[in-house]
């Protein structure tokens, strides 16, 4: 009887989202801040964005000194938001920046996770980032492009293309209704590629392989044609050097996974903010600073994928997952100080910390820990659709339901630091001080996280298709924290 009732219960709670089509996202009306620079908010065109951010989710515009941005952190301890956009010309919005953003929004509360959903909204001009405000609606993942394609990528998907990074000579193409066709290309994708982009509509873009602020390399390791930027202006250049103009202003969602430093807004005049002028990308998230570990990038593309969440929330439960991480390797250092100055490469990075880390993981985890940047309105929605997802996780009030959509097989060793990543949930109330997350059978869930705003549930092992299962949040007998 009272495995009937719960697994009634899960049911009940899983379909309550499911039913629904959307994602159980923390409500951003009235919770949402724009964070406004005051050197920023000297340009009228670049205030109306933020005021545009503001009206859009009744939220409140917040001005900070570029530079100190946790300068903001009063003002945040106040309104409790759920949602931070900072809204900030493309000069102050690069890799110290995004640093800096990063550390000060695990500072709202005392615990050392995430306090706010957060991103950052910029471009080339204000009224390129306008189009991050007011560009979409929302985006339902039916169509990708991919650099890590192969025969059958595009077969589950209604249309899109890929390239293969590891072959210069092939390429594939699917228009909508049609079936996937492969392309033979010489010297290398470079044309092919700025032709799918201006005929064929996307909605999510992923990538591997070499790239920074300036360019991003099609062939991994050969001079097999480029992305370059001229001007806010996407290019494909190909190995002869010939040039090809790319515009595809139909919104989509970028995430550089396995690419160093292309999402560093270094200056105006970058890959990112060309993505977003005449890539039409509204939302893109990638690495500031080269990448050797990709905690963060292959965990975001991951999480995304799974269909769990938006591509913001992907960005945020993965950090939160990395902080779950070092919290186990070494609690100290989730708050050790980064310094994102000067040179910042893995091997000066490691001399500074000389002492602080004890190997590769600990060194791979706190290089991805603030470094990786979502830029784009946070409360964005763009999402896989429904039948892609594997778990739907719903918390109503001190219970939280897990269903499995499908057969999944998570990992088992929680000392893998890359490999076992706790599953999260938002909360739809905070839980009172002292809380502790229970099992069906009111046992405590070892290395389980309770926050004001999320879950970390460290499930484990083969789950099958339709399996349920059921927590509890149990209100504690005496005062003590909630955290670990």
């Amino acid at each position: 009887m009272k495995k009937t009732l719960i697994v009634s219960l899960v049911v009940a709670l899983a379909a309550s989202s499911v039913v629904a089509g959307a994602r159980r996202s923390p409500d951003p009306a009235g919770r949402y801040v724009v964070a406004l620079d005051r050197e920023t908010a000297k340009s009228g065109d670049w205030k109306k964005v933020a005021d545009a951010l503001a009206a859009k989710y009744s939220g409140k515009v917040v001005r900070y000194d570029a530079s100190s941005v946790e300068g903001i952190l009063p003002e945040l301890r106040k309104l409790k938001p759920r949602y931070v956009c900072f809204v900030t010309a493309p000069e102050r919005a690069g890799r110290a920046f995004v640093v800096a953003a990063a550390q000060a929004l695990r500072k709202i509360d005392d615990d050392p996770y995430g306090d706010a959903i957060w991103g950052i909204v910029t471009g080339y001009e204000p009224r390129d980032a306008m189009r991050l405000v007011n560009g979409w609606d929302s985006i339902t993942v039916n169509s990708i492009a991919t650099s890590m394609g192969g025969t059958k990528t595009l077969d589950s998907w209604k249309s899109g293309f890929a390239s293969d990074e590891g072959n210069a000579g092939r390429m594939w193409t699917k228009k909508a209704g049609g079936e996937t066709e492969e392309l033979k290309v010489s010297p290398d994708p470079a044309e092919e590629l700025a032709k799918a982009f201006n005929t064929i509509p996307i909605d999510y873009w992923v990538t591997s392989g070499h790239a920074s602020e300036r360019d991003w390399q099609i062939i991994y390791n050969k001079p097999k044609g480029s992305f370059v930027h001229s001007a806010g202006t996407l290019v494909a250049v190909s190995s002869e050097r010939k040039r090809f103009k790319i515009e595809c202003p139909n919104p989509k969602v970028y995430i550089a996974a396995g690419n160093c430093l292309i999402g560093d807004v270094d200056r105006k005049d970058c890959m990112a903010t060309a993505w977003m002028r005449s890539g039409g990308v509204v939302q893109m998230a990638g690495y500031t600073v080269p990448s050797f570990y990709g905690y963060m990038g292959w965990g975001v593309k991951g999480l995304f994928e799974s269909g769990r969440h938006t591509a913001a929330e992907s960005h945020f439960f993965s950090n939160q997952t990395l902080l779950w991480a070092l919290g186990r390797r070494n609690a100290k250092l989730r708050d050790i100080p980064v310094d994102a100055s000067g040179s910042f490469s893995p091997n000066t990075f490691a001399k500074r910390l000389q002492g602080k880390l004890r190997n590769f993981d600990d060194l791979g985890l706190v290089w991805d820990r603030d470094t990786f940047a979502f830029l784009g309105d946070p409360a964005g929605k763009a999402a896989m659709p429904d039948d892609r997802r594997d778990i739907e996780v719903v918390a109503k009030g001190d219970r939280i339901g897990v269903r499995f959509l499908r057969d999944v097989k998570l990992s088992e060793n929680r000392d893998d630091a890359r490999g076992f990543r706790p599953v999260g949930v938002f909360l739809d109330e905070p839980p009172p001080d002292g809380a502790a997350l229970v099992d069906k059978d009111g046992k405590p869930v070892a290395d389980a996280v309770l926050t004001d705003f999320f879950a970390l549930l460290p499930l484990e092992g083969a789950h099958a298709k339709g399996e349920t299962l059921l927590f509890t949040i149990k209100r504690p007998k005496s005062p003590s924290a909630a955290v670990r």
